[in-house]
Parts: C-alpha cells; sequence; structure tokens
C-alpha cells in the first residue's frame, strides 16, 4: 500500500529497505509498478550519496546473486 503523503523518493527508500539486496531489474518493475520511471536513477543517486551500496561482482558471487545486472544493498 501507498503512502500519499510520502515522496516517490521515500516510497522507492521504503521498497529497498525492506528487500535489503536487489538489482536493477526489481528497481525497473518497481518504477513500472508504482510510474516512477526515474526510480533506477535515483536509486543511483541514493548510491552516490551514501545511503545506498553498489555491490561489485565478488560480493555478488559471495552472496549467491545471479545475473549481469547490477545489484544493491539498502
Amino acid at each position: 500500500m501507498t503512502d500519499l503523503f510520502k515522496t516517490k523518493e521515500e516510497q522507492l527508500k521504503d521498497f529497498c529497505k525492506q528487500k535489503v539486496f536487489f538489482s536493477k531489474a526489481d528497481i525497473m518493475e518497481y518504477g513500472l509498478k508504482n510510474y516512477y520511471i526515474r526510480a533506477d536513477r535515483t536509486v543511483r543517486t541514493f548510491v552516490s550519496e551514501g545511503l545506498m551500496k553498489k555491490l561489485t561482482k565478488d560480493e555478488c558471487l559471495f552472496r549467491g546473486l545471479k545475473g549481469k545486472m547490477a545489484w544493491y544493498q539498502a
């Protein structure tokens, strides 16, 4: 359920924190379902601000995350 008093950025941040580990595909799917086309760009902004972390290939292998898309950690 969406909170009408939160901005789309805050809702996306809550979604990411709930998932903990998420891929770019998860973000794109979220953006389509919630009419937020900038979702991927917003996550990259969160990473540059230090709110989230982009996982390296080694970290993805260690955690068993598969796929060639970028993986993030909230």
